[in-house]
């Protein structure tokens, strides 16, 4: 048995399947059978039931657990002797939804990679509530977020303040009912909560484990109206081209708009804002007697 073995392991317990776990591992199937069907022989005990999907054995379970230590223990384990012999290599793995990745990472990656150019980074893509779970299964080094609750043995380090508002077009905005002295007032502060006349409104949504898409379920349930869905998708980018050719209105992250629209576009839209819809972005990691340099020198980088 050695790590390369317990990679096998844990990656066919991912899968659930020989043939997508051995494509992931770029090994032929019978490779993956051959490393799995040693173990098993080692320890005396089949670990997996073979069916489709497979399933863990009470022994399977206890080896997981203990495999998951292993493989922890290895990344340590290899951290510590790159800090200690100055190499400033490995992989550093960072957590992050993909359109605030696309906006915000590229310049901090560009000058961590000129500072540090063997470590490899490792973009793991996800809604926020799926990398929350990550960090806390250990599979992210690294997560850039919104944390609605602080996390035993995490550390938080504040980044950035991001805005929810509701984007329109200027044509749909023109076609809803209402005066244009209530629709302008609501266009000049932030709103508590959703203007009566966006009840006849078709609306663009984000999923509700999306910040921006559980802020807008929140206040239609509070201003008690289901909303006229038109479009839902978790692409941001698709979302806004919608957005702006009249769709429907679309609750998304200023900043984040303003990143990847042209400023000629953000000119087309109108924004409303709400009370409840700031909140702050903050890069965490996990506590450690001894923390990988690499994540430390990232932080550094990014101002924390």
């Amino acid at each position: 048995m050695n790590f390369l073995t317990i990679h096998y392991f844990l990656t066919l317990v991912e899968e659930r399947n020989f043939t997508r776990a051995a494509e992931r591992l770029h090994v032929t199937q019978q490779t993956l059978s051959g490393h799995i069907a040693m173990v098993e022989r080692e320890v005396g005990m089949k670990l997996f039931i073979r069916h489709v999907p497979l399933e863990l054995t009470d022994g399977g379970e206890v080896f997981y657990r203990y495999a998951r230590m292993f493989q922890r223990n290895e990344l340590a384990f290899r951290r510590a002797l790159s800090d200690v012999s100055g190499s400033e290599s490995g992989v550093l793995r960072i957590g992050v939804a993909p359109a605030r990745g696309e906006v915000l990472l590229p310049p901090l990656l560009e000058a961590f990679h000129r500072r540090y150019p063997r470590v490899r980074i490792v973009l793991c893509e996800m809604a926020n509530a799926m990398i929350w779970k990550a960090l806390e299964r250990e599979e992210i080094d690294l997560a850039l977020a919104r944390w609605e609750e602080e996390l035993p043995g995490v550390s938080l380090y504040p980044y950035q303040e991001e805005e929810i508002v509701l984007l329109l077009s200027v044509d749909l905005y023109q076609r809803l009912p209402g005066t244009e002295e209530e629709k302008s007032r609501v266009l000049s502060a932030p709103q508590k909560e959703l203007p009566v006349f966006l009840e006849q409104c078709d609306f663009l949504l984000n999923s509700e484990g999306d910040i921006a898409g559980r802020l807008a379920r929140k206040l239609f349930r509070e201003a008690s109206f289901a909303p006229r869905v038109a479009a839902e998708s978790e692409h941001m980018a698709t979302m806004l081209r919608l957005c702006l050719r009249g769709l429907g209105a679309y609750f998304c992250p200023k900043s984040l708009a303003e990143a990847m629209l042209a400023p000629s576009d953000m000119q087309k839209l109108h924004q409303i804002a709400f009370t409840e819809g700031k909140y702050m972005i903050s890069f965490a990691c996990h506590e450690s007697s001894h923390r990988w340099s690499m994540i430390e020198n990232f932080l550094k980088i990014a101002g924390k």
